[in-house]
């Protein structure tokens, strides 16, 4: 069974979500006595700083826009005869190994297919990409779809099939059967069909609704896809879409997603009412809070952020610095090193793009970390990242049974792509190349290359015996930690004067610009809670039961009011119709007095997109970063130990461990307390 995974948004993933046999989409092509290659994935023993390297990934299926569609048909058939001699395995790890390789093969072409499709310049290479994306997905749904191979699976769960399973993979056949059973496995021979054709449907209008944006009215997309997901959903036997997404996650359920906003909205509420006293007494106004807007309150609170920041700020944050910044987190914190390398010919995607070898304290080989950090208009994910292939050992006795050669250790690769230039003018040489030294880069832009790197580094410390556990194949609620904690080394002054120096005189960045820095983006810091809280809640009424239901803070004890709003086709169609039901679920979590237009902005296309239900998982996580930032970094940020902590304990089981006891374990503190250190 190929198991789905959490979707990359706008600021941590962006790719769409899969179903079960995992499409956490992979860089490499198949080499194998049965069918043709048309690009190889590892090279030859490469001589690198510390030495030979066996096995180094590359990218060589961007040589031609014709490589991924034309691999489509020798992955699936390599597919089809593991999956036939998983009944015959002779012991339940090989039968798990067999299902696990098939996860692998499979990822090992939609992962290329969603970057080429997600990031390439080229339209051809995106139109080749779609499809061969679109054959293989089609082909993963009906695999999920099928009894004989749930029931094999429900029998490597029994308790006798457990006990000739390593604790890896009994995690693994766990999680696959709860996935089976998400998706329908259970059902009909008709319903099943009918739910793999709306996995199908649902995907490709969440990648229609993701492309529209801009357009005059993106939303009635959204309607469609919205209704598709609830309908899926009821097939299935859920409540809700959001009951079928929150299995599995740290929270688990609504109830509890909708406890953990309101506790938050209501214990931020008075500070937050105090900084819009603060923007109410800036401009003058004389009204009381309710008559501003949020339309008017995001205007000003970016206007006073603005001035509040060193005019001199962002003369230290260049694009060079800025991977500067994140080579000097990796040697100073993990002990791990960033070496820039050549791309080879049949590699390059784009000019300005740098690809980096990755290397740990002992001088061994981690992986591969591409950037990728100016603007294009082709770039549908303009900031994120992407995994090309997971950091795992492929099983080699279940490959052999179809006469597949993969390395005997598959490294991760990570894309991380950003968006500079799209705010202000880019600098560039005499040549016409960009100039990194020389383009400076905006406040929030350096935040989001440090959060994505969270997720790259997470994904290349996450390596795993089985595929399907490497990296950030976990819930919203786990992975966006360590991108948010990521974040809070910027507001280090010892960590930014390593490398924050002014462009034209080199002189590390002060600590008085530092702090005044931190005051700025912490002028507003409960507003922007409630705000999160609202975009939360936004999302958990979109994909909750019908009607519409909001819940709210009730009174100063920690309840919970509910209200019910109402079926969306109540609210009548057209854009401004949803915003009058957004405003609904707005006004009881927010100080600020929704409007049409304000309520329709938290309508993210990414995270709709792709992070169905799972929008809290920021806010969430955000709790969890803060309190690992506060115990084990904040007095020493360059602290190795704790990096070395954070690695051993957490970052490097990837998802093969229970997340809430993971990082309970490691804090020494109970996940029940969040709300109170949020």
């Amino acid at each position: 069974m190929l198991r789905s995974l959490p979707s990359r948004a706008a600021r941590a993933y962006c790719t769409p979500k899969a179903v079960a046999i995992t499409a956490n989409f992979g860089a490499r092509f198949l080499s194998t006595t049965t069918a043709p290659t048309t690009a190889p994935t590892t090279a030859a023993p490469k001589e690198t700083t510390y030495g030979v390297v066996p096995d180094i990934p590359n990218l060589n299926f961007l040589s031609s826009p014709d490589n991924l569609l034309g691999t489509v048909d020798a992955t699936v058939d390599i597919c089809e005869k593991m999956l036939k001699a998983v009944p015959k395995a002779p012991t339940p790890q090989a039968k798990h190994d067999l299902i696990d390789s098939t996860s692998n093969v499979l990822c090992l072409l939609l992962d290329p297919c969603e970057f080429v499709r997600q990031i390439h310049p080229d339209e051809k290479y995106k139109r080749t990409a779609s499809l061969a994306f679109q054959k293989g997905y089609e082909y993963m749904c009906e695999v999920n779809s099928r009894r004989e191979l749930y029931d094999v699976i429900r029998e490597l769960d029994s308790p006798v099939g457990r006990k000739g399973l390593s604790p890896e993979s009994i995690r693994n056949v766990i999680q696959l059967k709860r996935d089976m059973e998400n998706n329908g496995i259970h059902l009909p021979d008709v319903q099943r069909a009918k739910v793999t054709e709306m996995n199908i449907e649902k995907e490709e209008l969440a990648m229609r609704f993701l492309t529209e944006q801009g357009s005059a009215n993106p939303f009635g997309t959204l309607r469609y896809l919205l209704q598709c997901r609830y309908e899926l959903a009821q097939t299935l036997g859920f409540e809700s879409f959001a009951e079928q997404q929150l299995r599995g996650t740290m929270l688990e359920n609504q109830e509890n997603v909708w406890h953990f906003l309101c506790s938050i909205a209501s214990k931020y509420r008075p500070q937050a009412e105090a900084e819009m006293d603060r923007i109410r007494k800036n401009v003058g106004e004389v009204r009381n809070r309710a008559n501003i807007t949020d339309e008017f309150r995001a205007r000003v609170s970016v206007s006073m952020r603005r001035d509040a920041e060193p005019e001199t700020a962002t003369e230290y944050f260049s694009v060079a610095n800025c991977i500067r910044g994140i080579q000097c987190l990796c040697s100073e914190v993990f002990g791990v090193k960033l070496e820039e390398v050549p791309f080879n010919p049949e590699e390059i995607f784009n000019t300005s793009a740098k690809k980096y070898h990755v290397f740990d304290e002992g001088k061994q080989f981690l992986g591969v970390i591409v950037l990728d950090m100016y603007m294009n208009e082709m770039k549908y994910c303009q900031a994120g990242h992407l995994t090309l292939q997971l950091g795992c050992v492929p099983h080699a006795d279940a490959l052999a049974t179809v006469g597949l050669v993969l390395p005997k250790r598959q490294y991760p690769v990570v894309v991380l792509t950003a968006n500079v230039g799209a705010l202000k003018p880019v600098q560039r040489r005499p040549d016409g190349t960009y100039d990194d030294e020389a383009t400076l880069m905006q406040p929030h832009e350096v935040t989001t290359v440090f959060h994505e790197f969270g997720h790259a580094m997470h994904t290349i410390f996450g390596q795993t015996q089985v595929q399907n556990l490497a990296g950030t194949r976990s819930s919203i609620d786990y992975v966006e930690t360590f991108s948010q904690l990521f974040e809070q080394f910027l507001t280090s002054h010892e960590f930014l004067k390593l490398w924050a120096h002014r462009i034209n005189t080199r002189e590390p960045i002060s600590f008085d610009i530092v702090q005044k820095r931190n005051d700025a983006a912490n002028m507003f810091k409960h507003l922007d809670m409630l705000d999160q809280v609202v975009l939360s809640a936004v999302d958990q009424a979109l994909h909750g039961p019908q009607p519409l239901t909001v819940y709210f803070p009730h009174g100063d004890q920690g309840h919970v009011g509910k209200r019910t709003l109402g079926d969306m086709g109540d609210f009548g169609r057209g854009a401004f119709n949803m915003a009058k039901a957004l405003i609904q679920v707005a006004k009881p979590l927010s100080v600020a007095e929704p409007t049409e237009t304000g309520v329709l902005t938290t309508l993210s296309f990414e995270h709709l997109s792709g992070y169905p239900a799972g929008y809290y998982g920021y806010l969430y996580s955000l709790s969890v970063a803060r309190r690992i930032w506060t115990r084990k970094f904040e007095r020493d940020p360059l602290n190795r130990a704790a990096g070395r902590e954070l690695v051993e304990k957490v970052m490097s089981h990837g998802a093969a461990c229970d997340p809430k006891e993971t990082i309970e374990k490691y804090l020494g503190d109970d996940l029940m307390d969040i709300d109170i250190w949020a």
